[in-house]
Formats: structure tokens, sequence, C-alpha cells
């Protein structure tokens, strides 16, 4: 498998053992069935937006980054976040419902963009660090972030990320993209290429 593909891998044992602490505490969990069902939805719907737009060569080409490992995304149920290492989706979002079209697609690229970024880039991070040490870390571990994010969407949707537009996001999240708006999603690109 080539770093330039995207597989979703359903992490029985980890849906198993979610489901299994969702089932003593009596809390809802999605079926086996919803979870298998979900992963196929997502697979089609992730294979139709990559072929349409994309997005897996503009952002090694955005990040100038080719990922050391495979990109495999593990699926399962619920009852952890969504993240980028390892590489996790719950199909339910915290209420308990599964994630709308646009929102998997735009998790997914916010995910890949951890991933693409962060390889071989300490010196950057070390300067991110050193530049924004009064911000909290998830404020510094997102403004490079989401400059990439609103000059993705600009590029291969001509509109903005959906975060960019609410007001609910976790405050780290909140106060980079403010950073992102008050500095420029382009300058803070360029600062990252000239420390690359």
């Amino acid at each position: 498998m080539t770093p330039q593909s995207l597989s979703f891998i359903y992490a029985y044992p980890l849906d198993r053992e979610r489901r299994s602490l969702f089932t003593e505490k009596n809390l809802p969990y999605p079926s086996t069935e919803e979870v298998m069902g979900t992963i196929q939805h997502f697979e089609s719907l992730w294979q139709a937006t990559e072929e349409k737009h994309g997005v897996l060569a503009h952002l090694e080409k955005l990040t100038k980054r080719t990922p050391e490992r495979n990109l495999e995304c593990f699926v399962f149920g619920a009852g952890l976040g969504v993240m980028s290492t390892p590489f996790l989706l719950p199909i339910w979002n915290k209420q308990n419902q599964v994630w709308s079209d646009e929102k998997f697609i735009d998790l997914m690229i916010h995910e890949l963009i951890h991933i693409y970024s962060a390889t071989n880039n300490a010196r950057y991070f070390e300067h991110i660090k050193t530049t924004f040490a009064a911000e909290e870390p998830l404020c510094r571990n997102h403004i490079l972030l989401y400059a990439m994010l609103k000059q993705t969407y600009q590029d291969l949707f001509n509109k903005e990320p959906m975060d960019f537009s609410r007001d609910n996001l976790p405050a780290g999240y909140a106060r980079a993209i403010a950073l992102v708006k008050e500095i420029g999603h382009e300058a803070i690109i360029a600062e990252y290429n000239s420390l690359s």
C-alpha cells in the first residue's frame, strides 16, 4: 500500500471492548451491523471525494510531506474521540449520532493534516512552542492545522472549513482559529515552508 491511499479498517477488538463497557454502564452503543454499514458508507464517500478533489495529493503538496506510515483509519462505534495518532474514528459523535457526510470529510481532512504536517517536522513545532509559548498546547497544535485547513478548503471546495463558523468549539481550537484569522493563513503556511 502506498501512502497515497487511505484505508478504513474495522477496529474489532476496540469496538468489542467499547461495546462491552457501554453495555455494563447501560449506555447506548451502535450495533456491529451499524458500525459495518457506516464504514462502507464512509469508504464510498471518501473514495468519491478523493476522486473528485484529490485530497491526499493536495495535502502532500501543501505540507511538502509524505507520511511515513500507511494511512489506516481504525473505525469503531463510540466512546473515544477522533484522533490522528492512532488514527481513530468513532462512527457516533457525542450526541450518539452518525457523523454527517460533510462533517466526516471535515474530520478526515483535519486528522490527515495532523498526520502529514507532523512527519519529520520537529524544527517547525519547536519554533511554534517558542513563538506561541503563552498559548495552551491544544491551541499551538492547531495553528498550522487551521491555516492549512483553510487553504485546503479554499483550493478544493471554494469555501471555509466548518470550524471557522462554529461557536461551540473547545477553547484551544477557537483560539487557534482566531490566531489564523489575525496572522493570516498564508503567512502561517509561508513560515512553515521556511522552517521545513
